[in-house]
């Protein structure tokens, strides 16, 4: 069965521009299929046309129920099997049972209250409940943001079994392990094409090549053919300034009747050339391609006199008395990266707002140089709200540098003019990253930066650290972006049961 998709058309009430314009493709609903494209582009907006949660679909055929990922759970502390059976009704419970037992290694949680599972264990069970039923297609959206580098490689295998579904994600190495097509929402249009994520990227890296190329090419044209459009203009304009201002050596052997005629002529003739060539930059103008513009970033680094500038020895992270993780051991030295890496609630972000004299629970031998300056990302986007220009004014950043951050990651000029609350999860990530960049500092200290940020970003991020070396503290759990980046993990053993991250 297909889903066909046919010139659709979406713009949110109240805003100037469409989300995106004549979209077109045909989907099979067998295919375990991946979406992908820069923030903004509008791939929960589609997700949300396709399971009819938006209005505006009538150009969407959708040959079954779509049901969109992650749902609301109405009541959470209810017992987790009975959130299951409510999110998936009429459902049989050996089904329920069939899909937990690939994602849980016990069924002790499936009495507990849905509250006390961690982030994570509540999205690989409401995954279950999704797959236990057979008459809905899934639309997944973003599955991996609170799931640890063991959870997501657990549930990108467990993709891999299914037989098809539509997902919004951003981890290449999660993408790689579960999905056998790619569709992407470039500038202009929407392209299919079979494989996973790094056969797409491999076929976009050289199609974004050859039609930069290309691109280069008609540009030139264009402004060779606007000479020649406006040297036929201004020989127009004389011609016409001809058939009434005749030098005076010309009058004795020339009539006016004649003069006329033959400007006239010479006007009529510059005409049809600045026609033809304005009509030849039109058509040329059509032909540039569906390029994606990746820019530079830029970091400014300062230099820390001394070489270690954090030191943890026999670390304690404990919430109301109760140690979840012990025996932390690390050190940060000057131009080194390292990534913190544990299970969901072991208090990673716990460690690095203690770090920055943000709060937290850290306990220890925990020594951090003097005189150092951080610059921190934090995991959460909440309290973004407001006129760009108030937060930019708010963390005295630099608005060119700010800006231009924002515009190579993918922002368009426009976006500048609405308030922050109305922009993407991932395009508020990216601010909180512009912001951090514009700031020069001895440490960066990020908490999973990545959150819904599109893979060119990604990408441009990994060459901005592999370039300028910065000395970074992270928690992050993109596998491909750590290795890319040089990454020394350091892991965290748990020694409490799992909550919720703090």
């Amino acid at each position: 069965m297909n889903i066909d998709i046919r010139s659709l058309t979406y713009t949110y009430d109240g805003s100037a521009e469409p989300v995106f314009e004549n979209l077109t493709a045909r989907l099979d609903t067998a295919w375990r299929l991946g979406l992908t494209g820069r923030n903004g582009r509008g791939k929960t907006t589609l997700l949300r046309l396709l399971c009819g949660e938006l209005e505006g679909g009538r150009s969407i055929h959708m040959p079954l129920k779509a049901v969109y990922f992650p749902y609301p759970v109405p009541d959470p502390s209810l017992c987790t099997m009975e959130v299951m059976r409510l999110s998936a009704p009429g459902t049989e419970e050996w089904r329920f049972l069939c899909e937990w037992n690939q994602l849980f290694g016990s069924e002790e949680a499936l009495e507990r209250p849905f509250h006390t599972l961690s982030n994570g264990e509540q999205t690989k069970a409401l995954l279950c409940a999704l797959f236990a039923r057979e008459d809905v297609y899934p639309l997944i959206d973003e599955p991996t943001n609170h799931l640890d580098l063991h959870g997501r490689a657990l549930v990108a295998d467990y993709l891999s079994r299914k037989d098809g579904f539509l997902l919004v994600s951003h981890d290449r190495a999660f993408l790689n392990r579960c999905i056998d097509h790619v569709t992407a929402m470039e500038r202009t249009k929407i392209t299919v094409m079979q494989g996973n994520y790094d056969s797409w990227e491999a076929a976009f890296d050289l199609k974004n090549e050859s039609e930069a190329a290309r691109n280069e090419t008609l540009r030139r044209e264009i402004a060779r053919l606007g000479q020649s459009a406006r040297r036929a203009a201004s020989f127009s304009q004389n011609a016409e300034k001809g058939r009434f201002h005749v030098p005076e050596s010309e009058v004795a052997a020339l009539d006016r009747g004649y003069v006329g005629a033959r400007s006239a002529a010479l006007m009529k003739r510059a005409k049809g050339i600045q026609r033809r060539r304005e009509k030849e930059m039109e058509e040329k103008s059509k032909l540039l391609k569906n390029v994606e513009q990746v820019g530079e970033l830029k970091l400014s680094t300062l230099h820390h006199p001394k070489q270690r500038l954090i030191s943890v020895e026999n670390g304690v992270v404990s919430y109301d008395g109760r140690i979840v993780c012990g025996n932390i051991r690390f050190q940060v030295e000057r131009g080194q990266r390292i990534a913190l890496s544990g299970a969901n609630g072991c208090g990673k972000s716990s460690i690095l707002k203690a770090l920055c004299g943000r709060g937290g629970s850290l306990c220890g031998d925990v020594s951090v140089a003097a005189g150092l300056t951080v610059s921190y990302v934090p995991q959460s986007t909440e309290g973004l709200s407001g006129p760009v220009r108030e937060y930019i004014a708010a963390h005295a950043l630099d608005e060119t540098l700010f800006k231009a951050i924002l515009r190579n990651m993918g922002l368009s000029r426009e976006q500048f003019d609405r308030p922050l609350q109305h922009f993407s999860q991932g395009q508020k990530k990216k601010v909180l990253l512009a912001a951090s960049l514009c700031t020069p500092a001895h440490l960066y200290v990020w908490d999973e930066p990545l959150n819904y940020i599109d893979v060119l970003s990604r990408r441009q991020v990994e060459e901005l650290i592999v370039e300028y070396a910065p000395t970074l503290l992270i928690v992050e759990h993109d596998r491909t972006f750590l290795e890319n980046i040089g990454a020394e993990v350091v892991e965290l053993n748990q020694t409490a049961p799992q909550e919720e991250e703090r």
